[in-house]
């Protein structure tokens, strides 16, 4: 019978073999992914020696027995926290390989598989066409997304739990329309309640007006509608319409996403953020500031490019660009006459040789310029920046301008004086473009075999937008150690030497492949054959070690350069087997020796012409921030390469009106903050100085319209507050010892996560910060004050159901009052005087007026004090009289409130004092507005040092201390111990900045200076394993110009034959001098020390 099994099984499986060697890949079908050890197991099962001989049988026993067989099992290959039976996705572990973890099997035989055995994962994946040729290959790791929300009421994005609090995430082709994906989620959503009940009030046929779908390519990038990610510069921005017609027709492939399927867990995972329209529709408006440039409608209803000149509250002055400054006007905020740039302006400065342009003249006498027909005739971008200045022809002259200057206009916008002499000129379609993705159209007619000027140097031909794989290859092609090493040939044998230290066997490497086409790629450069060569194959075999090399999308020249190292050292690893090591123990030894042992350690497994030359050793110290614990922890951790943050000396200014608790007159304060990374903290830490007040009470917040919006956060970026000026209350008690009277002025915490349904408990602590507001006496109310008995319509002891109506006219900056839940009426008075006294004028002043305004028993006040819903809003407690008798505060958190003075008409005219309300002291601060200290030059020594100076992590960057078992944190400082022979810095020119609304990446393009000789790094090395002294000379620079999506990468190298410099741009190569090295283009650097050249 068990033979009967044996037999069945091997008939299956040599017909599902047979079948699976006729199916062909076919565009848009699917195919499923069976785990190798089921298949081994189950199906490739050798049969015992008293089978072989024997008959099949095809009795009744056979069916019976594939039934009886093991289910498929393909859970070892997916990651079981990120994956659902319920919306049937399976997201893969990653870096699994074909054949060693996975078949590929086609529809049919996996219908039969699946009906024979049953399974406890489907993982099907479709068939893709890739490149010009439309190779089909199946698309085995898709783009898995997590889905986000965010709502108005919530601080910032939720990440979305399914039923069994799994991350929320969905699978995506890279062939899927941005269309469908968006469908994909509001099928999500009908599944899964957690996204309806964030939008209740969405239906199918309002989710385009109530909702937007949102990507972002990083972790802290900005989020980014895909409508908006696909209206490119080259298709323009015409109308909605035309945007939903590319939402329709582009793909999750033209989002550009980095690879990501290498990765472990929820690092793998890009993010799709459901968004309340009303989060971001309106917020670029608040951040307007002078010099930005908008689309404004003049009031002839055309639009124009704009530029806002100046910004006063609500309103924002515009100028028409193009346009004499008579026509510029204030426009509210909220102005429908106002847009985002090239909203409804498209961008017509993008120039193109042969484009025709109005030119502006300034002509003596007249207000305005004369306007003439120009023709571009040629483009220059500017290498430091996105500038572009054109070259224009008008009437037979040419000029250069900036395509930005005010005197270029669109032809029509103004009545052109040479109409009748300009001769438009057809502009050749393969006329040169101003965009670096043009590079390398027309490499087909460049020679590629032929002895180069100079031996090595080469060009590498762009592949499609492969600028930053040539940058780094020059780089790596004239490092002399690998050079050397690849072009040594073995004595005995006349065979490269490299051959004999090729590891086939390391699962971590590429069975050699990754050297072999190196050193092909490498020996032809230096054959003298070639003047350009075309790296092809090196491409392929890096996009299948590192996947999102695979493609032709811009990338990283750094990155490349790490997952390049990487693959040379595991094909070239002399360690074939690796032997398992345990951790170091440091057990009160020193820095030597457990640093020796590490690297002895590391060693054992890890041994390459790439560890001989490119590895150095890190010290890594952490220690516990916990007052009480202290723990530390050393390491000596392996490095490749340095990554080095640019420091960045520009400063902001901001200014600060603090309000005494004591009711004092005012005081502004001056500060000024770096620019990067700076909050509301190091405001509050500033401001403490300045003032003397511990930072525990300092309270900021933000006022509009004379009322109290929001209590800052103090993790909010300084570049977040409007104008960088800021309201500062001095508190009482430190904040945490307070109740809040109400939510705008309570700090904001993080968001509650999904599920949490009742609001975190309050401590009762007895004193409130209430806000207290001023009203204007020509409000008047809707409804009487008082009955037609002279009774109160609400009496102090209760809230009766008919509130008080006002109507609310509030003047003057809101204050804050400390005032304890056991307060008498009187109590409270006294303390709302004691804030508020400034303002009442003196008997002196108020002379003549018959009254001797004041707080005591026999003095009048000039307003009333009412207990008002939260800003301003309607009577809780109306007229609160001045009794020595107990009040019923409300709690604030179930029943919000603030303070409103009602200003009456005598008090406000008699006792009210304008001048001394108005009055604000100026602190000595205020004068360094006008002092602008100069920067200091950042060199490469100055980013090391802020490499190696001991940090404290931040609050998304916790550490977990075994010893107190918390995550806190830490202090961490890193020290170099050991340098290697070719030392690598890659100077971190790309971040994340915080704007008005949310992340952006942004690149930093400032000049490090760098020495091209003698990089002395002896006071940087507290330990090496080297005699020699650590000397440094520069040999090679990847540079990288332009923007963060047109960019272009080229390279500046020093031929290690010759010792002369050259420029290495894709194909094109020429001589240059050692000191153009030095640029802000610079962003990797090669050093060699120096006894090694």
């Amino acid at each position: 019978m068990a033979e009967g099994k044996r037999a069945s099984l091997r008939r299956l499986a040599a017909s599902l073999e047979q079948q699976l060697a006729e199916d062909r890949l076919q565009e848009g079908d699917d195919w499923f992914l069976v785990a190798s050890d089921w298949w081994t197991r189950v199906l490739d099962a050798p049969p015992s020696d008293e089978s072989d001989g024997q008959t099949d049988d095809d009795s009744e026993d056979s069916d019976d027995a594939l039934q009886r067989a093991s289910r498929v099992q393909n859970e070892v290959l997916i990651e079981p926290e990120l994956s659902s039976h319920k919306r049937g996705v399976a997201v893969l572990k990653p870096m699994l390989v074909e054949g060693k973890d996975y078949r590929l099997v086609s529809q049919r035989v996996w219908n039969q598989l699946s009906h024979r055995f049953g399974f406890d994962w489907e993982i099907s994946r479709p068939v893709v066409a890739r490149g010009p040729a439309k190779n089909r290959v199946v698309e085995v790791n898709p783009v898995t997304f997590q889905v986000w929300a965010w709502r108005t009421g919530l601080e910032e994005p939720v990440e979305l739990l399914d039923a069994e609090q799994k991350p929320l995430v969905l699978n995506a082709s890279e062939k899927c329309a941005l269309s469908e994906l968006q469908l994909k989620i509001w099928k999500v959503a009908a599944e899964e309640p957690q996204l309806r009940d964030m939008f209740p009030d969405v239906t199918e046929e309002t989710i385009d007006e109530a909702v937007q779908v949102c990507y972002r390519t990083e972790w802290d990038a900005p989020w980014t509608p895909l409508r908006d990610a696909v209206v490119s510069e080259d298709r323009g921005f015409q109308s909605a319409k035309s945007s939903e017609i590319l939402v329709e027709s582009t793909t999750v492939e033209e989002l550009q996403l980095e690879q990501r399927d290498y990765k472990p867990g929820k690092d793998k995972l890009h993010h799709l953020l459901v968004e309340g329209r009303e989060i971001q529709a309106e917020a670029w408006r608040y951040t307007l500031d002078v010099n930005q440039l908008i689309d404004a409608q003049d009031t002839d209803k055309k639009w124009y490019e704009s530029r806002v000149i100046e910004s006063r509250g609500v309103q924002v002055k515009v100028h028409y660009r193009g346009w004499t400054a008579k026509w510029d006007e204030w426009l509210n905020r909220t102005s429908a006459r106002i847009a985002p740039l090239h909203t409804k302006v498209r961008n017509w400065r993008d120039f193109k040789i042969g484009d025709e342009i109005l030119v502006g003249k300034d002509v003596e006498r007249k207000s305005y310029p004369e306007w003439r027909i120009g023709r571009v005739t040629d483009t220059q971008k500017s290498e430091e920046s996105d500038s572009l200045r054109i070259e224009l022809e008008v009437d037979g002259s040419k000029q250069w301008m900036d395509a930005q200057d005010e005197l270029l206009c669109p032809v029509g916008t103004h009545k052109a004086v040479n109409v009748s002499t300009v001769v438009k000129s057809p502009v050749s379609s393969s006329s040169p473009g101003s965009s670096y993705s043009r590079y390398g159209n027309n490499y087909a007619s460049e020679p590629g075999r032929g002895r180069p000027t100079f031996e090595g140097v080469v060009g590498l031909r762009n592949l499609g937008n492969t600028c930053f794989m040539n940058s780094m290859l020059q780089c790596m092609i004239n490092t002399a150690p690998l050079r050397d090493y690849f072009l040594m040939r073995d004595p005995d044998t006349g065979s490269p030497f490299f051959t004999k230290e090729i590891n086939r066997d390391n699962p971590l490497g590429m069975k050699g492949r990754m050297a072999v086409d190196f050193a092909t790629l490498l020996r032809k450069m230096w054959s003298n054959e070639f003047t350009v060569v075309t790296p092809t194959r090196l491409k392929s075999v890096i996009g299948e070690y590192a996947p999102q090399f695979a493609g032709y999308q811009q990338q990283d020249s750094q990155e490349l350069m790490n997952f390049l190292l990487d693959g040379l050292h595991e094909d070239l690893n002399r360690v074939k087997t690796k032997p398992y090591t345990k951790p170091v123990e440091r057990n009160g030894r020193s820095d030597p020796e457990v640093a020796q042992e590490e690297w002895q350690q590391f060693l054992r497994r890890n041994d390459s012409i790439i560890v001989d030359n490119f590895m150095g050793q890190l010290r890594s110290h952490v220690t516990c921030s916990n007052p009480d614990c202290g723990n530390e922890s050393i390491t000596f951790d392996p490095y490749m390469s340095l990554s080095v943050p640019i420091p960045n000396n520009e400063t902001v200014t901001a200014q600060v009106q603090l309000f005494w608790a004591n009711g004092d007159i005012p005081m502004k304060y001056a500060m000024r903050l770096p620019k990067d990374n700076s909050t509301l903290r190091d405001a509050k830490e500033e401001l403490s100085k300045l003032s003397s007040i511990p930072v525990s009470r300092i309270f900021f917040v933000e006022v509009w319209n004379h009322r109290i919006l929001k209590a800052y956060r103090d993790s909010l970026p300084i570049d977040q507050i409007r104008d960088r000026f800021l309201h500062a209350y001095e508190l009482e008690l430190p904040v945490t010892g307070y109740s809040f009277s109400s939510s705008s002025i309570r700090p904001p915490t993080g968001p509650r996560r999904l599920g949490t349904l009742e609001p975190e408990p309050v401590p009762d602590k007895p004193m409130h910060l209430v806000e207290l507001l001023h009203q204007a006496p020509v409000a008047s109310p809707v409804d009487r004050r008082n009955n037609a008995d002279g009774s109160d319509i609400l009496t102090d002891e209760g809230y009766s159901p008919k509130q008080r109506k006002v109507e609310v006219e509030l003047f003057n900056t809101p204050l804050l009052v400390s005032v304890d839940r056991k307060w008498t009426k009187a109590q409270i008075h006294k303390k709302v005087w004691q804030i508020v006294h400034r303002l009442v004028a003196t008997k002196e002043l108020s002379e003549g007026s018959g009254t001797d305004f004041g707080c005591g028993n026999e003095q009048q006040l000039p307003y009333r004090l009412h207990v008002t819903g939260p800003n301003g809003g309607s009577a809780l407690i109306s007229d609160l009289s001045r009794d020595d008798e107990p009040v019923d505060v409300p709690d604030g958190l179930n029943k919000p409130f603030s303070f409103t003075l009602e200003w009456n008409r005598n008090g406000y005219q008699r006792g009210y004092d304008e001048n001394s309300a108005k009055r604000i002291d100026l602190h000595d601060s205020m004068k360094s507005l006008t002092i602008s200290p100069a920067a200091d030059p950042i060199t490469l020594l100055t980013c090391l040092n802020k490499f190696t100076e001991r940090e404290q992590l931040g609050e998304s960057d916790t550490w977990y201390c075994p010893k107190c078992k918390n995550h806190v944190r830490a202090f961490k400082k890193f020290d170099l111990f050991s340098l290697p022979k070719v030392l690598i810095f890659h100077l971190k020119r790309f971040r994340y900045a915080q704007n008005s609304f949310f992340l952006h990446r942004d690149k930093i393009s400032t000049l490090v200076d760098f020495p091209i000789e003698g990089l002395d790094l002896s006071e940087f090395v507290i330990g090496s394993r080297y005699d020699s002294e650590p000397i440094y000379d520069l040999y090679a620079v990847s540079e990288h110009m332009g923007g963060l999506g047109g960019g272009h990468y080229t390279a500046v190298a020093k031929n290690p034959v010759s010792n002369r410099w050259f420029n290495f741009n894709d194909s094109h190569t020429d001589t240059t001098s050692p000191e153009n090295a030095v640029s802000s283009r610079a962003y990797v650097l090669f050093y060699i020390r120096r006894d090694q050249a």
